[in-house]
Order: structure tokens, then sequence, then C-alpha cells
């Protein structure tokens, strides 16, 4: 399998780019929001690619980050989610911000992405909720320690893993995990500051 392509950037359309690696030129799809974030034509470009292997064609579609090319995967695990719906969300979405909705069950943000109804948003919260919130750092890690420490004391104070989920990884994304009691306060101030909206 391909797994990245680095090469140089020759052109650029609404949905793909082509890519020149050592005089072959690999046509990619890309989502619209790694499309918007390319460097000027002739510069190089390094993308972590997915291969669609169907009756009629190939199709290469790339990704600037392994996480991205990671969610694609994981959103055509849903059934009803193909290629097209998959890039769309990904293009209205970074990996840490299609997380959050999904833990958060926040239809309203997922049905905001082209091509998603009601129906897909419930069908995919309800397929990967339980395996984006087991995806929280292993427990025998340190940092996984640290999180399972904070949602056994969230959950004493009556949260759910889903209210205050997004906000741990949040901490975690950004590397700001601290002490027990400053990512207790940290948490509850964000959600705090989620009812004042």
């Amino acid at each position: 399998m391909i797994g990245f392509l680095q090469g140089k950037l020759i052109d650029i359309t609404t949905d793909s780019i082509l890519l020149d690696v050592h005089g072959i030129g690999f046509e990619v799809a890309v989502p619209t929001r790694a499309l918007q974030a390319m460097p000027a034509i002739g510069q190089t470009v390094k993308l972590y690619t997915w291969l669609q292997v169907s009756t009629n064609e190939l199709r290469l579609y790339g990704f600037p980050a392994r996480q991205e090319m990671e969610l694609f995967k994981t959103l055509l695990s849903v059934s009803g989610i193909g290629p097209k719906v998959a890039m769309a969300i990904l293009g209205h979405f970074d990996a840490a911000g299609f997380y959050r909705a999904v833990a958060g069950q926040d239809l309203k943000t997922l049905t905001s992405v082209p091509g998603v109804g009601k129906k897909s948003a419930e069908r995919i919260v309800f397929e990967l909720k339980d395996r984006i919130l087991s995806g929280l750092p292993d427990s025998g890690s340190s940092a996984g320690s640290e999180v399972a420490a904070l949602l056994d004391a969230l959950m004493v104070l009556g949260y759910s893993r889903e209210e205050v989920y997004p906000h741990i990884m949040n901490l975690v994304e950004k590397g700001e995990m601290s002490t027990l009691e400053e990512n207790l306060r940290r948490v509850l101030k964000a959600q705090g500051e989620r009812f004042q909206r």
C-alpha cells in the first residue's frame, strides 16, 4: 500500500491536488481544510494516504496528519458513511473538534456538515461514541492514570463521561494536564462557560 507521498505540488483543484513524486504525477483527493492550507505551487508537500479500490477506479485520499487519516478510516467504518461524506466531515472539522462533537453528542454541530443529516449524525454518535470514549490514554500510562483519576473525581461530583470528556481531551491535546486539583478546576470552569453561552 501507499502509506504516504512526498513530492512537489503541481496543481490544486476544488477537491484534489496533483503531486509530482520523482516524475510520477499522483492525483490525491484532499479535505477542503487541507486544500486551503496548501503551500504555493512548486513547494514540497507530504500527505498520509489511503487508497480506495473499487470495481471501476482507484482513488487516492491524502491527509496532512496521520490522525486525520485514521479518523477518515474510522468514519468509513460507520454504516452508510462513504468517502465523500467522510471527506466533507474532515473538511469541516479537525480531528479533535470532531471527537468533541461526538463525545458531547452534539448533533447540531455534526449536521452543519454538508451531506450529514440528522439520521447520519445520530448513527455516527451511536457507532463511535463508545469507541472514542474508550480511546482515552491507557490507564497504565502516567497520562492515562491522570485522566482516569480526573474522570473518577468528576463522576463523583455527578458529571457523566460524555459531559466532561470534551474538556478533558482539550487539556490532553494542549498538553495542559497538571495536578488533579488544577485539572478539576479547569474542567469545571470550561463546563460552566459552556452553560453561560
